[in-house]
């Protein structure tokens, strides 16, 4: 009997990724006035709580879940634990707060390292003339120095009570030496959340010419159950553009996906059965208060939430989905087989290839039969054709699944 381990419940993954948010601070003023020295007076200085709430409320309305940028001391204004210069203590804890209660249940929230500017020193919180994602991206920066400067990063956010369940990279930052960039990031997950499954997003493979962006596993240890995962977005920032004033930058809707569902990028991704993932800029969302990318995701969103074989799961979500796929060891039995894992995972799913209709059960707990894959939930079971699917909450240590 042939048995493969398939996606979450036999739907795809879809998640989407919004970079360069910050608790009230609209990056892009501070980044373009700080990297090109020019006059930034014609954009605004903030993105405010009313826009934050009024994106999270529709999010959960809708279902949408992914990763949300967080930049722990954007501009290097100053730690959003301490507080901005500029801003009010009280603004600045009520962006935070909001944060916690809407945007927290569906979405990760990760340091997009510390400024996502120029490079802090950390004897002193000064900042250097290397840029993150200048310099830093252009050469490795060995492990004993990069190591500390992400846990620095986190443990900003720790401060606020949101442990990060992994990283993001300001443009390409150290994109050049993933190997080394994602044992940085295991060792400062433990060391600050201790977190020994974390999650790095780096890359875009956003050409159909580019390989399927699955998500790329780094540093597995069955022995310990500690793994990085590397999630990659399979679009580009088909919004709004990063900066949030430059109408040139906006795009279609269509380019991820068409109002027949047919076309475009995201219904490739999904036929593969690869993990679609889309990737924006908060400002893009914002544009200057006119919610233009807000507005185009919007109409993405609506359009995905037609196709019947999706699962929105955030970045974390799918990241130990394929930490799991990659530790575990199956065995099969006379009626089934076994599953040794370093590590649980949530709506496991396993095709059992000619196996026959009964009453299937994980660690003899009965599963429930449902009618096709596709309504496939923890704790049942389904035929397709002449195999069984099994969707079930995989626990550390062994599983045992048989008639």
């Amino acid at each position: 009997m042939k048995i493969s381990i398939e996606n979450p419940l036999c739907r795809v993954p879809v998640a989407m990724i919004l970079d360069d948010a910050c608790p009230v601070v609209n990056l892009s003023h501070f980044w373009i006035k700080l990297r090109h020295k020019v006059s930034t007076d014609d954009m605004p200085v903030e993105i405010p709580v009313s826009f934050l709430r009024k994106f999270a409320e529709w999010c959960l309305e809708h279902g949408v879940k992914g990763k949300f940028s967080y930049v722990p001391m954007p501009g290097g204004l100053g730690t959003i634990d301490l507080g901005l210069p500029g801003f009010s203590k009280a603004r600045v804890d009520e962006w935070i707060d909001a944060t916690k209660e809407l945007i927290r249940p569906n979405w990760d929230l990760t340091p997009e390292m510390i400024t996502h500017c120029k490079v802090v020193d950390l004897s002193d919180w000064t900042m250097t003339e290397e840029w993150e994602q200048g310099e830093w991206a252009q050469r490795p920066i060995p492990f004993e120095q990069l190591a500390p400067y992400i846990a620095a990063a986190l443990r900003i956010l720790h401060n606020c009570d949101i442990a990060a369940e992994g990283v993001t990279s300001p443009g390409a930052f150290q994109k050049v030496d993933l190997d080394n960039y994602a044992a940085s990031v295991l060792w400062a997950s433990k060391e600050v959340n201790g977190n020994p499954r974390p999650f790095l997003f780096c890359e875009v493979y956003d050409e159909d010419s580019d390989p399927l962006p699955y998500p790329k596993v780094y540093h597995p240890d069955k022995r310990t159950g500690e793994c990085c995962v590397g999630i990659i977005a399979g679009t580009g920032d088909w919004f709004a553009g990063w900066e949030g004033n430059n109408r040139e930058a906006v795009h279609s809707p269509d380019l991820c996906i068409t109002e027949d569902l047919q076309g475009g990028r995201m219904p490739r991704l999904i036929a593969a059965g690869c993990p679609a993932i889309m990737v924006s800029h908060w400002p893009g969302f914002y544009f200057q208060g006119e919610e233009i990318g807000f507005n185009i995701f919007k109409t993405v969103v609506e359009r995905l939430n037609q196709l019947p074989n999706i699962l929105w799961m955030k970045t974390s979500e799918i990241a130990h989905y394929w930490m799991a796929r990659e530790m575990v060891d199956i065995a099969e039995t006379a009626d089934g087989c076994t599953i040794t894992s370093p590590m649980p995972c949530e709506r496991f799913t396993l095709r059992l290839a000619g196996a026959k209709p009964g009453k299937w059960a994980v660690n003899g707990k009965p599963l429930r039969e449902v009618a096709e894959p596709l309504a496939l939930e923890s704790g049942t079971w389904a035929k397709d054709g002449d195999d069984i699917v099994l969707a079930f909450d995989l626990e550390e240590g062994k599983t045992t699944i048989g008639l």
